[in-house]
């Protein structure tokens, strides 16, 4: 077809110089961009992709070289000062233009080979055509690309890597099933979420994946690996106190980040004295985190995203995997209902020892935890899958007879997975989670109590992820759940106990949200992600409703008390009594700077409808949901970031430095010399106020070779402002550690050794220290001054481990390792908290009881595979 072309006399008739051997369509309007300061106006889609265009002439005219690249039979072009407009002409979709421009789906399933278990963010790339794509949380995948034969590489962490040519003529399924490394030198612990596509440089999301095999090559606490020990390391991510698998991210409170297993929410994830977090390891298939950047799919917390995904259980054969540590044993059973159709996986873990020695006086303290998960995957059809998922924990804990807790998870989940075409993928989950605690608070007897607390939420879930293009990918949903928070009980301790009992009603709100997310690689250097999340609270109106005597307009928590109480009226039936709507919009965007340089900015705003307060500093799990109302609004966060990441070209080294600042509105906590107990009308005893967070974090490593490891570092502030707190002046919040280090570093000894060491130094929390005394019916009681305006000192120690790896017989399949580590070396005894108390000896004397965990400890582990 001959297709009359517009020239412009100024720009097309200059002459240049050309050398173009076998370059791209793209690389070829790059050039000529570059060299000619001409702006291509086009759409990615109407280039040809496999093409190679060549044009070597001197004193040529541009309209010569534009007429050889757009030769007229499917693409046109004029140009408009220095814009060269390219435009599609009509031809038949049958013909060989046709179906060059023409995009078929490539879509398919990554699975281990030996297990069939789907591999998450396995990358899949076109190495003919530049494009390529990475699997979901399903293992699925779907790129279109035009007619034609490629060579395809898979690639994913700790398997063999698969190169394979397919022809493709129209729509086509791929799956592929991929190999497991035989080999010992692994990247330790936790890996950046890098994109092969683009040679890992642009990044939307600050985003970490921990590997669950590697934290046990880790230095261990008591002989055993954790996940969240592992996060620790990472810039921005803080432990609430040593030895604790709790974190702090970003300067938020631990009830600000979200927990899920296997899209579940989970209101507590640390087992006793928080040593070990709620997540057993062999039975983690996937575990990443969100601090910014944060996908709209992800609603209800405020700060971070903890996403863990359980095994699905080896559909080929039964398997036995387990491990013996120095306080605890975990076995895990897995294999087919049905080979390759069906599978299942049971885990467990239980201490062996009730006792563990207190390092302050020799009281016996106990401490006892279990959890089990299992989970059941049914492959129904090519396009359907459904699996069943469940957990359960249970953890008690007595300290120094002054307190105790018992506390426990439940979980169940239901997810049907469909292919809806080979473009749409869906999920749709129905589920359920349960967090109950019975707490014991003893310090005074004439103010001790026993609570019962406990919260249900019934949810459901559905997401559809839309693949349009290699470079569009859409991801939208809704999700609703039914809170119920059983506010549990509240009677004496101690004969002495002056404390009323009291048995508070259940709180039930609905809590709905509606999401969507955008992915757009505009070209090579640049990636745009827009996530828009809208949310609704509904608070279901009380049986027992609180009538106070003060005017509408000035309905908060801090502007009322009991005293403010004049009436109580009773609700039947089922109605709504107060509602919040919010928008979060979530934009990231991420600019190459040069093939191994980038830097992302990102705006995240996260509401969170329900907080943690702690009803004790003691290290136990005494903390309470409170959920927003007519009088208690919830928080708002709004995160600006800003990072800046540089990778060797060899991918051996890489350094990111990040910097954000965070803004909080309405955080509750409790009044001062607030009763620190739950009641029907919890807002007279709470107050709220603002916050703000920033810092700087950095991190740079070495992840080949023989010696891996990690340098990281975080400067950061936080701070809260409570208008009935320390006179509504700025104080540092729990979370304020200005400085955290860590050194991480690996070394494979031989393919059957290997060592590693870890070193922390974190500067001291804010405590609040007393100031003054009084006495009270032979009793001296503690006078506090201003709100967190001491610092506990600074912690430090070295851990180190050495493990052993052993093949139990000559196919090398089955395969066992011994752990041995010391935790703390050089015994620092790091404060854990203060306790003002009475002596027992002078009960009219105030002393000081320093309370640290443990110094040197050292472990051993075993673990094997069957």
């Amino acid at each position: 077809m001959n297709v009359p072309l517009l020239f412009a006399q100024n720009r097309g008739l200059e002459k240049y110089d050309f050398d173009f051997d076998e370059v791209s369509w793209a690389e070829a309007i790059t050039t000529l961009s570059e060299e000619h300061n001409l702006n291509f106006i086009y759409s990615d889609d109407n280039l040809p992709v496999v093409n190679r265009f060549s044009f070597k002439k001197k004193k040529a005219t541009l309209d010569e070289v534009l007429t050889a690249l757009f030769n007229g039979k499917f693409l046109g072009y004029r140009i408009d000062g220095s814009d060269v407009i390219v435009k599609v002409i009509r031809i038949p979709l049958d013909s060989k233009e046709g179906r060059r421009l023409t995009r078929y789906p490539v879509n398919g399933i990554i699975r281990d080979q030996y297990s069939r278990e789907t591999v998450i963010g396995a990358t899949i790339f076109f190495e003919d055509i530049s494009i390529g794509t990475v699997t979901n949380v399903n293992g699925f995948y779907s790129i279109s690309v035009p007619e034609g034969q490629y060579l395809v590489s898979i690639k994913s962490l700790g398997y063999v890597n698969i190169d394979t040519i397919i022809d493709v003529k129209g729509q086509m399924e791929l799956n592929l099933n991929l190999k497991v490394k035989e080999t010992k030198l692994r990247e330790i612990v936790v890996l950046s979420s890098n994109s092969e596509v683009y040679d890992g440089i642009l990044q939307l999301s600050n985003i970490t994946t921990v590997t669950p095999e590697a934290t046990n090559e880790l230095p261990l606490i008591l002989g055993e690996g954790d996940v969240m020990k592992s996060l620790q390391l990472m810039p921005g991510f803080k432990s609430a106190n040593e030895g604790s698998s709790e974190i702090s991210v970003r300067g938020g409170r631990t009830d600000q980040n979200l927990f899920l297993i296997d899209d579940v929410p989970i209101y507590n994830a640390t087992h006793s004295l928080g040593f070990y977090s709620i997540f057993n390891t062999n039975s983690l298939k996937n575990v990443q985190t969100y601090k910014s950047g944060i996908p709209a799919q992800y609603g209800g917390r405020g700060s971070s995203v903890i996403d863990v995904h359980l095994k699905e259980g080896n559909n080929q054969k039964f398997k036995v995997s387990g491990g013996i540590g120095t306080m605890s044993a975990n076995a895990t059973l897995e294999g087919p209902i049905v080979k390759d159709k069906s599978s299942f996986i049971i885990s467990g873990r239980r201490p062996y020892t009730d006792l563990l020695s207190s390092t302050t006086r020799g009281d016996i303290n106990t401490v006892v935890f279990y959890d089990v998960s299992a989970k059941l995957k049914f492959q129904l059809n090519k396009k359907n899958a459904l699996s069943v998922s469940s957990y359960f924990s249970r953890d008690k804990l007595a300290f120094q007879n002054i307190s105790s807790s018992e506390w426990g998870n439940k979980t169940a989940n239901v997810t049907w997975s469909a292919l809806l075409s080979p473009k749409t993928y869906s999920n749709l989950t129905l589920w359920y989670t349960n967090y109950d605690v019975a707490n014991i608070v003893n310090t005074i007897p004439e103010t001790s109590y026993r609570t019962t607390y406990a919260l249900d939420d019934y949810g459901l879930k559905y997401k559809v992820e839309q693949y349009f293009t290699p470079d569009m990918t859409l991801k939208a949903g809704v999700e609703s759940m039914l809170h119920t928070y059983n506010q549990g009980s509240i009677t004496p301790f101690d004969e002495e106990s002056i404390v009323t009992p009291n048995d508070p009603q259940d709180i039930r709100a609905v809590e709905s949200g509606v999401f969507t997310d955008f992915e757009w690689n505009i070209n090579e250097k640049v990636k745009v992600g827009l996530g828009l999340r809208y949310s609704r609270f509904d608070n279901v109106r009380n049986e027992r409703e609180y009538i106070y005597d003060i005017e509408p307009f000035q309905l908060r928590a801090d502007s009322i008390s009991d005293n403010n109480i004049v009436d109580t009226v009773r609700n039947s039936g089922i109605s709504f009594d107060h509602s919040y709507h919010n928008i979060d919009p979530r934009v990231s965007i991420s600019v190459a700077l040069t093939p191994q340089q980038s830097v992302r900015i990102a705006y995240d705003r996260m509401t969170q409808y329900a907080q943690e307060l702690a009803l004790t500093t003691l290290p136990s799990n005494s903390g309470v949901w409170i959920p927003s109302n007519k009088y208690i609004k919830p928080l708002i966060n709004n995160q600006y970031s800003i990072g800046y990441l540089l990778k060797s070209k060899d991918n051996m080294y890489d350094f990111s430095l990040d910097a954000y600042y965070k803004t909080s509105d309405d955080i509750l906590e409790f009044k001062p010399n607030g009763r620190y107990v739950v009641t029907d009308h919890v807002e007279t005893d709470v107050t709220s106020g603002i916050g703000q967070s920033y810092g700087v974090e950095s991190i740079f490593r070495k992840r080949k070779g023989k010696l891996t490891g990690s340098v990281s570092y975080t400067y950061s502030f936080s701070f809260i402002k409570i208008p009935q707190i320390n006179n509504g002046n700025w104080y540092p919040t729990d979370q304020d550690q200005r400085h955290v280090f860590n050194i991480l570093a690996s070394f494979q000894i031989s393919k059957q050794i290997q060592f590693s060491a870890v070193w922390n130094y974190a500067s001291g929390r804010p405590y609040t220290a007393p100031v003054g005394k009084y006495y009270k019916e032979g009793y001296v009681v503690p006078i506090y001054g201003d709100r967190n305006k001491a610092r506990l000192p600074s912690t430090h120690h070295l851990d180190i481990s050495l493990t052993f790896y052993r093949k139990m017989n000559e196919q090398k399949k089955n395969e066992s390792s011994f752990n041995f580590s010391i935790y703390n070396v050089y015994a620092r005894k790091n404060t854990y908290s203060y306790i003002f108390r009475s002596k027992r000896n002078n009960p009219e004397q105030l002393e000081t009881v320093k309370v640290y965990l443990f110094s040197i400890i050292p472990s051993f582990s075993y673990n094997f595979k069957f």
